[in-house]
């Protein structure tokens, strides 16, 4: 099955081609948009580190943690990857496939943090398809399992975060600033500050910095910088503190990601 071409500014790693389904390990570098366009396929993401803005006719977004989303084909959208770029693992349908099977409504929708069970299977599957630890009758299932879980999926708190709210994630994703520092600069109390943020934000602040960091180094790796020099530069206190980083947020060893995104 054809997947839609990509522009210069990304990479993309073919994971697994079967019947009617294929996934894809895709990076867009930092700042790339693309203009509207359509897939010829109903296309199923992991948003699983960066940025996306994502607009259509029902309306406009912007991802800032773990999210899965949901594109009918046909569907016109522009992407906007935003300072960090986006790391996707993208699964393709043949667009006679039936969404309401998966539990899935044939609409444009994207889920912010979903259901730990779904970005676990997501991490593992991407690791084992692209080390060649799963053979393809087995890859073929272990991806029909993971879109089981879509059913799982949480539900986005409702409404817009406060303003208070966007700044920190703003300084979070440009510098590893305190819990503590955080809420005095907005004038909060440590304990509001945390509990509001992860309502909104479905994360702790911890979790949402240590997500940030390595994102930043991420960038650096995919400008060329030494795997080494981009995970001091990015806040870690050493490349083995990146690579175990990456291997929990995302499923990969720097190396394998460099591999990928450089």
């Amino acid at each position: 099955m054809p997947s839609a071409p990509l522009p210069p500014a990304s990479r993309s790693r073919l994971l697994f081609a079967g019947r009617g389904i294929t996934a894809r390990l895709s990076w867009y570098a930092p700042g790339l948009r693309m203009a509207s366009h359509e897939h010829a396929q109903h296309q199923l993401s992991l948003l699983l580190a960066g940025t996306l803005g994502e607009s259509g006719r029902g309306g406009d977004l912007r991802l800032d943690v773990p999210a899965v989303g949901v594109k009918p084909a046909g569907f016109a959208h522009a992407n906007d990857y935003g300072p960090r770029g986006a790391l996707i693992l993208g699964i393709d349908l043949e667009p006679q496939a039936d969404l309401h099977r998966l539990g899935l409504d044939a609409i444009w929708q994207w889920h912010p943090n979903p259901a730990t069970a779904l970005m676990s299977r997501g991490r593992r599957l991407v690791t084992d398809l692209l080390e060649g630890r799963a053979v393809a009758a087995e890859a073929e299932g272990r991806v029909w399992e993971l879109l089981s879980c879509l059913k799982g999926r949480r539900a986005a708190p409702g409404g817009s975060r406060p303003a208070w709210v966007m700044r920190a994630c703003e300084r979070l994703q440009e510098e590893a600033t305190p819990l503590v520092e955080l809420a005095r600069d907005e004038g909060l109390h440590p304990v509001y500050f945390s509990r509001a943020f992860s309502r909104w934000t479905g994360c702790a602040p911890s979790a949402f910095r240590a997500r940030s960091r390595f994102q930043r180094a991420l960038c650096m790796v995919s400008s060329g910088q030494p795997l080494a020099t981009a995970a001091l530069a990015a806040g870690f206190s050493d490349q083995a503190h990146f690579s175990r980083s990456a291997r929990e947020l995302v499923g990969l060893t720097p190396r394998q990601l460099r591999c990928l995104v450089a």
